[in-house]
């Protein structure tokens, strides 16, 4: 033999070849399990040690664009795409490093000796020994083979042989990494007439091994006795497998198969579920996926139920360049229905009906690469359907009709949209008092140039909306006095002001806005920062009352307008100062800065001659103490002149630790106080039919006052301080302590609230209570989970002016959560109880009554395999009493 001075050109190609192909037998076998596939509703990574805040792990969070089928849904999630491989050019330069490289010209074989090193496209192999043999055309790497790919797969085998057409060939002693966190192991692959590949005892699993006990099982595996991929079928067949947990086996799969990586998706039955309740029996679902074509297909799941019968499921989707549309159906013929009643085992539910079913279809299209459109319409039997039959995601609430159009520019947006709105909780009895918007436009946009030096912008807003029947609501349910939207309203039956708040209005409503709006930063030479700002808002509006204001006439304001177009308009100027005082000390830094902002513009036009839909909600406190306008909506705007000023101290200790304090008060200066007309009795000329600024701390020539207290102990305690506080008494009118923290396997976070009493808003008495919940750490990776909620006070939701119940309820738990959770970097397993206590008000129209809600969860998580979710509404079989 002789040293050959260099390697002959086909020596590194084949041994590359040879790798590359190894490495995608062997990702086709990880993709099977999961492989490159993303992550589907898992939690395999550790949660952050610096996170306060405790996760509640009951929670599911499902994939946004698909669902999981049997999980709540019609729909079935899409199998992730396979992989993609790079390719290998023959053109591209290989170096090969090695202690010894030798050329048996009798032989005709060239081998590689100690230490072999060959980087070739981005890989690289790694071995004791390669060699080529020409003579026989096959590739030869011994002792300590390590391949690295560029999408960084590591595989490790102890020997490893093709032939020149990589038609024939094994792989000994396989280990594979990928580099989140996937294994794979086989005692010997071949692969036979360029068609074939077998795994030999195969494992496969996510879990890192144990660093102190490597010999210790890992949390799960799945171990196989043969794996077979056949790439003429693009199918990958397993033999006689089986699932482990902590070593110990749970389930055995003698036969199952799988598309393999090249199949984006395939036709095949997909995880059963179970569901049911007392009402419905038990139920299950056995979803079948019929892969029509790659751009469409067919999900039939159909469930039976042991008391109610046969419900076929189905689901259609249909996708193009452009976007994709979806059709979901269920139906049943109830063979039980009147099982659907009231407590009182006689008023009848709506879901008392032999059909039951819904239809709906969602779809989302782009136009340009700015602009989409799409809608998402329902159409059901009835509202309760979806929760008795357990079709919702969890916590819906809503099954909304939309159709919308929405545009994104860099510096602007805009949103068009008509909504028809539909309740489906147990309270949702009557949806006519929910409204039909057609349409909502928003557009928003600031000029890319600046003027006079600051930033220019405008907003424009439209609604319209109809509105069957009036959304009215009590100010104190121990009046004799009834808030329903019952016709027509005469004698003793009269709406009145002073005890009913109109949430919404019956008939039509439309309204244009637009406001121009300028803002500017300058900072001077001694560090004040002057803020000058500049708006003009107008808006045109008109409502029409049905029949004629029937339900309304006695609410004057919005009768005497009914028909007519109104207009307003709403100059503002303002500036807000402050001036940031920085002292540094041996215990840190200090940042002191007073804030004052004076606001200058007319009056409020139009108050209570309009109808308020958007702009109800008013929460006065530290957050919005700066706003120019602290109204939530557009139907309302904020006039007159105002000062608002307050204090906002920062200190950062030299240990990390920070304390933040925020003090303020709003002041009217002149004009009409827009947040004083919300109280019939005070301003019975006009006032808001909905009471918005009553009882909110602004109503008042001087507000409330309004802070906040933080401190942030280190990375793993923080405590925070907010409320509202009466301008004379400094009493607690609205208030929030919180606190998390962490102290060894002890986690915790808790919060306390207290709110006054806002009677003309509905709440007569104070309402006060505390949630809390405590993980405890009881062992490696085991939790104990507790959660709890108790109101100190509240107010009795079922107290009318004839039960004689009392209006306030005092020390009474509302509800409670109990899990016990294992979590590891790869596999997740939980089981909790929950009760909502009095959660639920149940209406028939004309008497109410609470039920306790009672729930059970089951949680399985296996990264990179699946997702098993149960979450059983049990309430039924509790059958508690009302509390």
């Amino acid at each position: 033999m002789r040293r050959a001075p260099s390697l002959l050109p086909a020596f590194p190609t084949r041994i590359a070849r040879s790798a590359i192909y190894v490495s995608v037998s062997v990702a086709a076998l990880l993709v099977a399990w999961g492989g490159y596939a993303s992550l589907r509703a898992q939690t395999g990574e550790r949660a952050d040690t610096s996170q306060l805040i405790i996760p509640d792990p009951t929670r599911v969070d499902l994939p946004q664009q698909s669902r999981a089928p049997g999980g709540g849904s019609l729909g079935a999630a899409l199998p992730s795409p396979a992989p993609t491989f790079s390719q290998t050019s023959r053109n591209v330069p290989m170096h090969v490093n090695a202690n010894q490289l030798v050329y048996d010209e009798r032989s005709e074989r060239v081998t590689a000796r100690g230490r072999v090193q060959i980087y070739y496209d981005g890989r690289t192999i790694e071995a004791d020994q390669v060699s080529y043999d020409r003579r026989n055309n096959r590739v030869r790497a011994t002792g300590n083979v390590r391949i690295t790919e560029p999408s960084g797969v590591i595989a490790h085998a102890q020997d490893m042989e093709f032939d020149q057409d990589f038609r024939n060939g094994f792989v000994r002693s396989l280990n594979m990494e990928t580099p989140d966190r996937r294994y794979i192991g086989a005692a010997n692959v071949t692969r036979e007439g360029g068609e074939t590949t077998t795994f030999e005892r195969s494992t496969y699993t996510a879990c890192d091994s144990c660093r102190d006990d490597p010999s210790r099982p890992p949390t799960w595996q799945i171990k196989s006795k043969r794996i077979i991929h056949r790439e003429s079928e693009r199918t990958i067949y397993f033999e006689d497998s089986r699932v482990e947990i902590f070593g110990t086996p749970i389930a055995y799969i003698p036969y199952m198969s799988s598309p393999d990586p090249s199949v984006r998706k395939a036709s095949g039955i997909l995880m059963p579920n179970v569901t049911g309740s007392n009402r419905t029996g038990m139920g299950l679902e056995v979803p079948y996926f019929w892969n029509i074509q790659p751009n469409y297909d067919l999900l039939l799941a159909p469930r039976y139920y042991q008391r109610q019968g046969f419900m076929p499921i189905a689901e259609w989707r249909h996708g193009f360049e452009s976007g994709s549309y979806s059709i979901r159906g269920a139906g049943i013929w109830q063979r039980d229905p009147s099982v659907f009643v009231y407590s009182d085992g006689v008023t009848p539910e709506v879901g008392n009906r032999e059909f039951r079913g819904v239809i709906s279809t969602t779809g989302s299209f782009r136009i340009t690469d700015r602009w989409s459109f799409g809608w998402d319409l329902n159409l059901m039997s009835d509202t309760a359907f979806l929760r008795d039959y357990s079709l919702t995601l969890p916590g819906q609430t809503e099954a909304n009709s939309r159709v919308y159009l929405r545009g994104q520019g860099e510096r602007s947006w805009f949103d068009l949209s008509a909504t028809r709105y539909v309740g489906i909780t147990a309270t949702d009895v009557d949806n006519k008092i929910l409204p039909v918007t057609h349409p909502v436009l928003d557009y928003f946009r600031v000029l890319d140039q600046s003027v006079l030096g600051g930033e220019f912008s405008w907003r424009v807003n439209i609604t319209s909306l109809t509105r069957e029947a009036a959304d009215l609501s009590a100010r104190d349910p121990l009046t004799p006095i009834t808030c329903f939207a019952t016709q027509p309203k005469t004698g003793t039956n009269l709406l009145l002001p002073s005890n009913c708040l109109v949430n919404g209005i019956d008939g039509n409503y439309s309204r244009a806005s637009i406001e121009v709006a300028w803002r500017r930063r300058i900072i001077d030479a001694f560090g004040q920062v002057w803020e000058p700002f500049a708006s003009l808002r107008g808006d045109v509006l008109g409502y029409q009352l049905r029949d004629h204001g029937k339900v309304l006439g006695s609410f004057t304001n919005l009768v005497e307008n009914d028909g007519r177009t109104l207009v307003r308009f709403m100059p503002t100027v303002g500036l807000t100062y402050r001036y940031p005082f920085i002292a540094a000390t041996e215990y840190g830094v200090t940042t002191v800065e007073p804030i004052i902002q004076v606001i200058a513009r007319p009056n409020e036009q139009a108050i209570g001659r309009m109808p308020n839909e958007d702009a109800q909600s008013l929460v006065f406190d530290d957050t919005n103490l700066f706003s120019a306008n602290k109204f939530s909506g557009w139907d309302r705007v904020e006039g007159g002149g105002r000062l608002n000023y307050g204090l906002n101290i920062t200190h950062r200790f030299v240990n990390g630790s920070s304390v933040n304090v925020m003090f303020g008060q709003s002041a009217h200066l002149f004009g009409i106080n827009s947040f004083a007309y919300g109280d019939p009795s005070l301003t019975p000329a006009a006032y808001d039919v909905a009471s918005a600024g009553a009882n909110s701390g602004l109503d008042k020539p001087r507000s409330d006052y309004v802070g906040r207290f933080t401190y942030q102990v280190n990375r793993d305690f923080r405590l925070r301080a907010s409320g509202r506080f009466d301008e004379h008494s400094l009493g607690v009118q609205r208030g929030e302590l919180e606190a998390t923290g962490r102290v060894g396997p002890f986690a915790f976070t808790g919060t306390y609230a207290y709110l006054a009493p806002q009677p003309v808003l509905g709440y007569q008495v104070p309402r006060s209570g505390v949630g809390a919940a405590v993980s405890y750490t009881v062992a490696e990776n085991w939790t104990l989970y507790a959660a709890g909620r108790y109101s100190f006070q509240r107010q009795n939701l079922l107290a009318t002016a004839t039960n004689g119940l009392s209006l306030a309820e005092t020390n009474k738990v509302e509800g409670m959560t109990l899990g016990v959770n294992y979590l590891d970097e790869c596999f997740q397993f939980g089981v909790f109880y929950s009760r909502d206590f009095a959660a639920t008000v149940v209406s028939n129209g004309t008497s109410y009554d609470t039920r306790d809600v009672h729930r059970f969860m089951f949680r399985f998580n296996v990264r990179t395999v699946g997702d098993f979710t149960v979450s059983q509404n049990v309430s039924n079989w509790f059958n508690p009493p009302t509390q």
